[in-house]
């Protein structure tokens, strides 16, 4: 059988339908790309930064001050860029692309100048304009995820994204524990900062022009409908609109990003600490030494906290294979609090461990937990805002992190030498005990109502049914069918499972009336009458706020369409209506539902539409 197959997405709000094509796995993987450079440029700045700053005479109080501008360019940045993405678009660059691109450009040429600076204010400065860059690529990125998938894609995107997130630090956090070995790599220039790090940034400056650029050029963006142009066109230029359209989105975003925003509080505060004092701790705990004294023994400190942060990393890679499927089942709310938990043990435990190689195994748990924090929060709120409003609503969840961020670098300078005997082993304590606040507050989050949930990842309702992932119905565009897709609708929110609306077509010429059997099924002829009738199945559940829909335009025979779209997943449900589909006088069922009775492998929902009253329950239009 010859099979044509056309999906497409009803917007949650009952707007527009979104049309996107399926990407091949080669294709998702190309756009994903230019993550690892991007991450490769985010973990030198989680792992090498921090310890070049020291090398250059800053002290352990400072570093918190000194990463000021990661909370501060995110808080404006991204925000921003999000918001004026939104409403860009060039017909050779695209929507998101320039801005990714921009912002790698820049990553670059930080990269490549940073070790070279000996001064410590001019280190800092090369730290914003890093950052910037960063953020100016980030949060256009994941828009153009969501932008570029349709919603059956989403978790595989994102899912795709962890990984070469997980890679990409890997790489930079390798980088810095194997180059410290490399006995011509450790001398020391005459700013203090040793070859075997010039290299790491030169290697991060190839990276991120490498993969962003290669991503960019072989990816291209989704033309705007004529109505999204002409709506782009239409929306106000200028700073102050954009400001106004984030304070716009802030006050009408689902509540389920507010809870998100409780957690994020403690997670990130915490995570910020962990970052700066990592290299801190490992040698008062495990080498014996402090950036005071300096020495081999603080450099193989900074080397060694390398390896712990690519093992980490190594273990985010693993672990994103399992946890959007772990959250589809118990929902995310529960992923990550278990994920916050498991953090909070193993920092708990890192600041009291004494052999570095003991010091690798608590990074399993911090892995599992960083997995969690880069893919699950934002598949959750690109599965539950506005397609148009991807990017302004991206770079407000960036806010939520930031924000926790921006707090740490003011307050915990104080904290670290007052009540911490500046010691960088209470820090990572008192990192764990914040992330365990967070996993209590992750569970305290009360879960939304069945009719918020999210379609794509669950965020921890309770469903009404709970056996079905895919509820597939077929409809010819007759009003006995669409009593049974609305009929399948209703069963498919209440187990939040995807709606596949199924209409099937010959291309060959309708045979005459009287040619056919009595009760024979009467097929759909042609893709354009295919087509009318699937659009009028959709139009219907629009006006019901149906949720999510996949519609399949299918060449061959009604019955076999239906068996082939729930496959080999008995976890699945046909709902079929037994008239309109071959039932004549006297008969229980007409000929579709019988032959998908007889050879599904799944439940089949038979609605009784024989008795239908149409013109009282279908009114004609």
């Amino acid at each position: 059988m010859a099979t044509t197959t056309t999906v497409t997405t009803v917007a949650p709000d009952g707007g527009q339908i979104e049309r996107k094509p399926l990407m091949t796995g080669p294709a998702l993987l190309m756009m994903n790309l230019g993550f690892f450079g991007v991450q490769f440029s985010f973990g030198l700045t989680q792992s090498a930064v921090n310890p070049l700053f020291l090398l250059i005479g800053a002290s352990p109080e400072q570093l918190p001050i000194l990463n000021l501008a990661g909370p501060v360019t995110g808080l404006v940045i991204q925000p921003l860029i999000g918001a004026i993405s939104d409403r860009t678009w060039h017909p050779r660059w695209g929507r998101r692309r320039p801005f990714i691109t921009a912002g790698a450009l820049l990553c670059a040429i930080i990269l490549f100048l940073f070790p070279f600076v000996g001064i410590l204010w001019l280190a800092v400065i090369c730290f914003w304009l890093l950052d910037a860059g960063n953020n100016t690529s980030m949060e256009p990125y994941r828009a153009f995820i969501s932008d570029r998938l349709p919603k059956s894609q989403l978790a595989r995107g994102f899912l795709t994204q962890s990984m070469f997130t997980g890679a990409g630090a890997v790489l930079a956090n390798l980088s810095l524990f194997v180059l410290e070995k490399v006995e011509p790599l450790q001398e020391t220039a005459g700013n203090g900062v040793p070859y075997w790090m010039y290299v790491c940034f030169m290697i991060g400056t190839f990276c991120i022009l490498l993969t962003v650029l290669t991503a960019m050029a072989r990816t291209k963006e989704l033309v705007p409908s004529d109505e999204d142009l002409a709506e782009m066109r239409a929306a106000p230029k200028g700073l102050h609109h954009a400001v106004r359209e984030i304070a716009d989105a802030v006050r009408v975003m689902p509540v389920a990003m507010h809870k998100i925003g409780v957690v994020f509080l403690f997670q990130w505060y915490a995570m910020f600490i962990y970052w700066q004092f990592v290299a801190v701790s490992l040698g008062e705990t495990v080498f014996g030494a402090t950036p005071q004294d300096g020495g081999p023994a603080w450099e193989e400190a900074i080397g060694w906290s390398g390896l712990q942060n690519a093992a980490y990393n190594f273990v985010t890679m693993v672990s994103a294979l399992f946890l959007v499927g772990f959250a589809r089942r118990i929902g995310a709310k529960r992923v990550h609090a278990v994920a916050l938990g498991l953090a909070a043990v193993s920092l708990v435990w890192l600041s009291n461990i004494t052999n570095q190689y003991v010091a690798l195994v608590p990074m399993i748990g911090l892995g599992v937990f960083w997995a969690s924090a880069v893919g699950v929060p934002y598949l959750m709120v690109a599965s539950m805002v506005p397609a148009k409003r991807t990017g302004v609503y991206m770079g407000i969840l960036n806010m939520m992190i930031v924000v926790p961020m921006l707090i740490q670098t003011l307050t915990f300078g104080w904290i670290f030498e007052h009540l911490l005997d500046g010691k960088g082993s209470n820090a990572i304590m008192l990192a764990g005990a914040l992330l365990g606040i967070g996993a209590v507050a992750m569970l305290w989050v009360n879960p939304p109502d069945e009719a918020d949930e999210s379609p794509i990842v669950p965020l921890g309702s309770k469903r009404s049914i709970t056996v079905y992932d895919r509820v597939v119905v077929g409809s010819d565009g007759t009003p006995t069918s669409l009593y049974a897709v609305d009929r399948a609708a209703e069963v498919a929110q209440a187990a939040q499972a995807r709606l596949v609306v199924v209409t099937a077509y010959r291309t060959t010429a309708a045979a005459e009336p009287a040619a056919l059997a009595e009760g024979a099924h009467r097929d759909v002829h042609g893709i354009d009458a295919a087509r009318d009738a699937l659009e009028k199945s959709v139009t219907g559940l629009t006006r019901e706020r149906a949720r999510y829909i996949d519609q399949r335009l299918v060449e061959g025979d009604p019955a076999q369409a239906l068996l082939d779209a729930v496959g080999a997943d008995p976890a699945n449900l046909i709902v079929v209506g037994n008239r309109g589909l071959g039932a004549s006088q006297g008969q229980l069922l007409g000929s579709v539902p019988a032959a998908v009775v007889k050879n599904a492998i799944c439940d089949v929902l038979v609605v009784q539409t024989s008795a239908l009253d149409e013109e009282r329950v279908i009114p004609p239009s």
